[in-house]
């Protein structure tokens, strides 16, 4: 089990849109944060299994550039120390914070750029499947779990939750002004464009939702805590 103090140094961060010069970092994020960071809800085996080996470059590119949109938090030398995605129904796959950038509420900035983003899409139901850490973000973000998921991973028995939250486009909420690589975002009927920058423009397609006003539910859920 990490110490706490290994988590406790302060680091500065800008939200900005991905680069695909940030592969090899995302990358690099996903697997620290579930080798380590996940060690406090879940076992060594358990981390093991979800995370057996490092992640290359071109796999974190093949997701960031397949039409959901990504958000990283930059540091100072302007590399990604903690990531966070959308895809285009309002799904949540993936949020991941460095070991040496958890517990100082950039998880939270990414989510609130990324619910931000949703709206301004028109999304209004948003789902992901939630570690036991990202469960206790979420839940404070306003999402509700729909159910525990006991899952078998390379034969190892580890588990998520499956959470949603209904967005009321009505309430005020943050912008993405002042967030690196956007522009408001021009909409049409039923597709939307977030401008992001030119090497990574994130495209956004707004769908038909079922309804969650009798109960969160949604048409879709994956069952991996990460792949």
């Amino acid at each position: 089990m990490p110490s706490a103090g290994s988590y406790i140094c302060r680091v500065e961060v800008t939200i900005r849109a991905y680069d695909p010069r940030d592969a090899a970092d995302l990358a690099d994020v996903f697997f620290r944060s579930v080798r380590q960071v996940a060690l406090f809800d879940y076992t060594a085996t358990q981390v093991r299994a979800w995370a057996p080996e490092p992640r290359t470059a071109e796999w974190a590119h093949g997701e960031a550039s397949d039409g959901r949109l990504v958000l990283v938090a930059a540091n100072a030398d302007d590399r990604p120390v903690a990531y966070i995605d959308l895809e285009p129904d309002g799904h949540i796959d993936r949020v991941f914070c460095a070991p040496g950038a958890a517990g100082q509420g950039i998880a939270s900035r990414l989510y609130d750029a990324v619910e931000a983003a949703a709206r301004e899409q028109g999304i209004t139901n948003l789902f992901t499947e939630a570690s036991e850490l990202a469960r206790r973000l979420f839940e404070r973000k306003g999402f509700a779990v729909v159910e525990r998921q006991d899952l078998v991973i390379r034969g190892v028995a580890i588990h998520n939750y499956r959470m949603a939250k209904a967005l009321d486009l009505t309430a005020p909420y943050l912008t993405l002004v002042g967030v690196a690589g956007f522009e408001p975002a021009a909409s049409s009927s039923r597709r939307h464009v977030l401008a992001g920058t030119a090497s990574a423009a994130a495209r956004l397609t707004g769908m038909d939702h079922p309804s969650m006003s009798a109960g969160v539910r949604c048409w879709r859920w994956r069952r991996s805590p990460g792949r």
